[in-house]
């Protein structure tokens, strides 16, 4: 791709990148849940930033702030425009437009970093991931997949010991359904489901339900 092109994604992810594709899965599974993107943002080993209607940053996790050089306070005296190279402004524009109405999109892009330097990576970004603000996570665009891989050695693991009533209410989980519903469909009590999940975490080595979906389907384990 030559600098600066963008390819929307309207339904589907085949157009993010393999390596942010686990992410991606994750957050649009949680958009509009508060804890469950700010779960899925702080732990992500990405670069993930939040950005207002007015393309200005709210927040950065950790490999962001690393990666910008500036910490949150510093960050947020920031909009997306003044860390975009000039010959990028009309793609920008561009992006934000698609972005607002297709509600997420992929490609490459250049940064130009607050210390003059400048680097092209690979995004996703998507609308309201919460209300009224936007998400996007990047990653360096010349790195292999192995240097990428946001879930190390999956592709390598054995694999996952969940039972078949796990996938199930994984499966359920991803389809949107909280935990009330769940037990309701699988006619268990609420607090079975709830030890489901303990089990489900601890085997997947994850810590909340969007990072257990997002893992169970790179792994194959549910679609």
């Amino acid at each position: 791709m030559r600098r600066g092109q963008m390819t929307d994604v309207n339904t589907g992810t085949d157009a993010i990148p393999s390596s942010l594709r686990p992410v991606a899965l994750a957050v649009r599974l949680a958009q509009g849940e508060e804890r469950r993107v700010r779960a899925i943002f702080e732990h992500a080993p990405v670069p993930m930033v939040i950005v207002d209607g007015e393309r200005r940053y709210v927040d950065a996790n950790g490999p962001a702030r690393l990666t910008f050089r500036l910490n949150r306070d510093e960050l947020r005296g920031y909009a997306v425009d003044d860390l975009t190279p000039p010959h990028l402004t009309e793609a920008l524009d561009s992006i934000w437009s698609r972005l607002l109405s297709a509600g997420m999109v992929a490609g490459t892009y250049e940064i130009a970093g607050p210390d003059g330097s400048n680097f092209e990576v690979v995004y996703f970004a998507v609308a309201n991931a919460l209300p009224g603000l936007h998400l996007g996570a990047f990653a360096p665009a010349h790195w292999s997949e192995n240097e990428l891989n946001v879930i190390a050695n999956d592709a390598l693991a054995p694999p996952v010991p969940l039972t078949a009533r796990e996938i199930e209410v994984l499966t359920l989980a991803a389809r949107g359904s909280a935990g009330p519903e769940i037990a309701r469909k699988l006619v268990v009590s609420p607090s079975t489901v709830k030890t489901h999940f303990s089990h489900i975490y601890e085997k997947l080595g994850v810590r909340n339900r969007a990072a257990a979906v997002a893992r169970a389907i790179h792994l194959g384990v549910i679609d």
